[in-house]
């Protein structure tokens, strides 16, 4: 204990900075992730009518899973929105044009990881009123797929 307080006299000034610098950074994290739920909120309360599209990903300590990418409809949300740690397109009934990058990582042999990359792939995806999507990649067959989950 005293070689704490003593390491922390010791720091002078900066014994105060750091963890002045840390709280500010906390803050305006908070700060930026309510204003952007609030955008996507706003956005969905403005077309109520709006369809879900999830994306598929997933992490382990071995592999990963990960798809992202951009959307280029006028008649959806501008940015991919988040759902707790599920990642999510709103978009109006329609056609839904995004551009979607899948990656995959494994172990490797000879170097400490191998990541595979599919995309940018442009598609037009047609979405229903009141359906909820999963937007996922088949690896085997090198394609993306849509699936209503309800």
């Amino acid at each position: 204990m005293d070689n704490i307080s003593q390491m922390i006299k010791n720091m002078g000034v900066m014994a105060y900075i750091i963890p002045a610098v840390l709280i500010v950074y906390v803050i305006g994290i908070v700060i930026w992730m309510k204003k952007r739920k609030q955008g996507y909120e706003r956005w969905l309360s403005d077309h109520p009518d709006a369809v879900k599209i999830y994306l598929s990903t997933s992490f382990s300590p071995i592999t990963s899973k990960s798809l992202v990418g951009r959307i280029l409809s006028p008649n959806a949300y501008p940015k991919i929105a988040y759902e707790g740690t599920k990642s999510v397109i709103y978009a109006l009934p329609g056609t839904v044009d995004v551009e979607l990058t899948y990656s995959y990582t494994r172990p490797g042999i000879l170097h400490k990881n191998v990541t595979t990359t599919w995309g940018p792939t442009k598609l037009s995806l047609e979405v229903e009123k009141g359906k909820t999507y999963l937007l996922s990649f088949d690896k085997e067959e090198e394609t993306f797929k849509l699936n209503v989950e309800k």
